[in-house]
């Protein structure tokens, strides 16, 4: 396990903890045998589905009907690593049970072609290198990426969440919230993240050093001079700013 520093637009840096590399392959293990077990219940479907069709050998529609149906059913097992990402906020079925996930290297939520380069390589990584590349790369390097995650500017982190911020920056405010910081419209949605992220580390680690500068850092870029608890305030940001969002 090493802890990472990732500096912000804020001038503020984040700590991160990457994962042992056994939680990483526990991780692949169960993300693996889903995906054969998915293999396993639809093969023996089709298998029974053409069992039981009655026509002649040289059926040729339903041959072609049978081929056709055999290569969309593989499309879920190409994809599963990508679709899971991008829905379940970097994780996978098994990041998600050992408590992984995959962020960009500047703290925040990665972009949907992060994603998609980091699943690209994912063969180079494991299949085609039997996976001596994905391994070697996770362990040796200095952050502990595999290459897809070097060419895509993402890391693997732990996640151990405790507090009520949803995985997203936006969520349902009560009817009659009222905002308080309108300026925060000035931020950009990674910034939002990079504040949910403080919060949430603020709470995982009992250290609010890092959210009293990012709070009087904010306040310097936004020209607030009302006095706010540094915590409160970055928790009224976060409800603003959907406030705000929703509002548009």
């Amino acid at each position: 396990m090493e802890k990472i520093k990732i500096p912000t637009s804020f001038n503020i840096e984040l700590d991160f903890e990457t994962p042992e590399f056994h939680k990483r392959l526990f991780a692949w293990v169960i993300d693996l045998v889903i995906i054969f077990t998915y293999y396993v219940i639809t093969t023996n479907i089709m298998q029974q589905f053409s069992t039981a069709h009655k026509s002649a050998d040289n059926d040729l529609p339903f041959l072609y009907n049978m081929s056709a149906v055999s290569l969309l059913l593989i499309v879920p097992m190409l994809v599963y690593h990508l679709f899971f990402e991008v829905v379940m906020n970097g994780q996978s079925i098994g990041k998600k049970l050992i408590g992984i996930k995959v962020i960009g290297e500047d703290g925040g939520r990665p972009a949907l072609h992060q994603y998609l380069i980091r699943w690209l390589i994912r063969p180079f990584d494991f299949i085609v290198s039997f996976f001596l590349v994905g391994l070697l790369t996770a362990v040796l390097s200095k952050k502990n990426q595999r290459l897809g995650d070097m060419a895509a500017g993402t890391l693997v982190i732990k996640t151990k969440i405790e507090t009520n911020i949803d995985d997203t920056v936006f969520f349902e405010l009560e009817d009659e919230y009222k905002p308080r910081f309108p300026s925060v419209m000035r931020l950009s949605d990674r910034d939002m993240n990079i504040i949910k992220t403080v919060l949430s580390n603020s709470a995982r680690y009992n250290n609010f050093d890092v959210a009293g500068r990012l709070s009087e850092k904010i306040r310097t870029v936004l020209n607030i001079t009302e006095d706010v608890e540094p915590i409160e305030f970055l928790q009224t940001l976060l409800k603003d700013y959907n406030y705000f969002s929703n509002k548009e």
